[in-house]
Order: structure tokens, then C-alpha cells, then sequence
């Protein structure tokens, strides 16, 4: 069964909303609680969230980590973005999106969609727009306490992640980290946070290898993401449309050192 987790990042500043697309076969439920645990956190009422994420919160920090971990290892991630002026259709736009991204992928019959709360006026409302898309055929889990259902954690942690890219190619943020030990830099060398994010997620963008670039252009693999991991709602203008293709709709997988 493919297991999908759906979660959403607002950001006032670059006034969007990109939703986290987790896709897995994996029980990451179970690796999720062992991770808590693992870092002093109760499994039944703890739970990670991004926006925690701080110097004071250094067990939080720990956590992060080892998600992205989990994430690099069993899972696909693909993303969904309207602008927040249409925030009231954050339901039917995901819903739209997800389904792009189903019918461009080979997941199987077997589909289980966990979708965050806040999405709908209510479970009821979810699943009628499911019905309308085609939806209803799947297991519906709607309107879930991402605290019961944890891998809707690590939709909340892509979201996030790919919030900050996006921020910084819209220059609304600029921050730099140390490349670090490990890294195939100098581990003192200063690197674009968002550089540094892609990184460490671009082989788990769903996407097809655009191969006739490879053999007949300029022999660089990349991944295409649209419509397979990238649905951007008709709402978005222009430059936001842009800047969101700039950033996610071209994965390249080469070398970068």
C-alpha cells in the first residue's frame, strides 16, 4: 500500500502556501514514534513541528534531523502551492493536486491519503470533494491530529523545508550555513541555506529522468517534477509561477562538487 501525508506551510511574507506531499510504503508511523522516544519526547502527546525548531529547542533539532534521515531513505515527496490570497480553497486545490500527482505515478490500487486538519470545514465536506475528483476510491483518513497520525510530520517538515527554498528565490530571505564535515566541501565554507536544503532532498522529488535532454542536449540528468511531484494551483500569479518552477519544477542530480 502507498501511504500519502499531506501537511501545509503558510508564509505571510512570500504570501503562499506550499503543501508537503509525503508518499511511502514504508510504516514510518512506528519510526516516527522510535524517534520521539528515542529523543526524551512522549509519542502519544509530543509530536515535531517545524516552527519549534529553535537553539532552545535542542532535542527538537535532533528530531529534524532524523526525519529528514527517514525521509532521504523511504520516501517521495512532491508539493502543492496556491497563493494565500485563496487560502479559503486550500481544500479542493490540494485535493486537485493530489490527484495530478496520483495519476501521474505509479502508486497502485492500494492508496491510503492522510490529509492534516484545516483543510476542510469539516471531514464530511473532504470527502464529498473526493467524490467529486475520483477521490473516494482510496482510504480517507481527513481532518487527522497529526500527533495520531506522525507521518503527517513529515509532510509538515518538507513543507517547511521547501518554504524556506522558495523564500529565498523570491530574495525575501538570505541566510548562509557551514557546508560542514561530510559535506564534499570545505567544512568551513559558507553555502546558501536553500542550496543546502535542496541538497539533502533532491533525489526524493517525484519526477521521470528528462532523458531526451540527457542523450540529445546537454547530458546533465535532471529530474522533471511536473505534473508527477509539482502541482501549482491556476491561482498563483505570474511571478509567483515563475519562481516556483525556478526552484522545484527542474531536480538536477548530477555532481555539485
Amino acid at each position: 500500500m502507498t501511504r500519502i501525508y499531506i501537511d501545509d506551510s503558510t508564509h505571510e511574507r512570500g504570501k503562499f502556501i506550499i503543501s508537503g506531499v509525503i508518499t511511502t510504503e514504508k510504516d514510518v508511523e512506528k519510526q516516527i514514534s522510535e524517534i520521539l522516544i528515542e529523543n526524551g519526547l512522549d509519542k502519544k502527546n509530543d509530536e515535531f513541528k517545524s516552527r519549534l525548531c529553535s537553539p532552545n529547542n535542542p532535542s527538537m533539532i535532533k528530531v529534524r534531523r532524523q526525519l529528514n534521515y527517514l525521509i532521504r531513505k523511504n520516501c517521495k515527496i512532491g508539493l502543492i502551492i496556491l497563493p494565500i490570497t485563496h487560502r479559503e480553497k486550500i481544500g479542493i486545490e490540494t485535493l486537485k493536486g493530489l490527484k495530478k500527482i496520483i495519476d501521474s505515478n505509479d502508486f497502485g490500487e492500494k492508496i491510503e491519503i492522510n490529509i492534516d486538519e484545516n483543510y476542510f470545514k469539516n471531514s464530511r465536506q473532504g470527502e464529498m470533494l473526493c467524490f467529486e475528483l475520483g477521490l473516494n476510491k482510496y482510504k480517507l483518513n481527513l481532518e487527522v491530529d497529526s500527533s495520531k497520525v506522525k507521518g503527517i510530520q513529515l509532510a509538515d517538515l518538507i513543507a517547511h523545508t521547501c518554504s524556506t527554498m522558495l523564500l529565498e528565490e523570491l530574495g525575501l530571505i538570505s541566510k548562509k550555513v557551514k557546508a560542514g564535515k561530510g559535506s564534499g566541501y570545505d567544512p568551513d565554507l559558507d553555502i546558501e541555506l536553500g542550496f543546502e536544503l535542496w541538497a539533502s532532498i533532491r533525489y526524493n522529488f517525484l519526477g521521470e529522468i528528462d532523458m531526451d535532454r540527457f542523450e540529445n542536449g546537454d547530458g546533465q540528468p535532471h529530474t522533471s517534477t511536473e505534473p508527477f511531484g509539482l502541482y501549482i494551483s491556476e491561482y498563483c500569479n505570474k511571478r509567483l509561477t515563475k519562481k516556483i518552477r525556478n526552484t522545484f519544477s527542474e531536480i538536477y542530480l548530477g555532481c555539485i562538487h
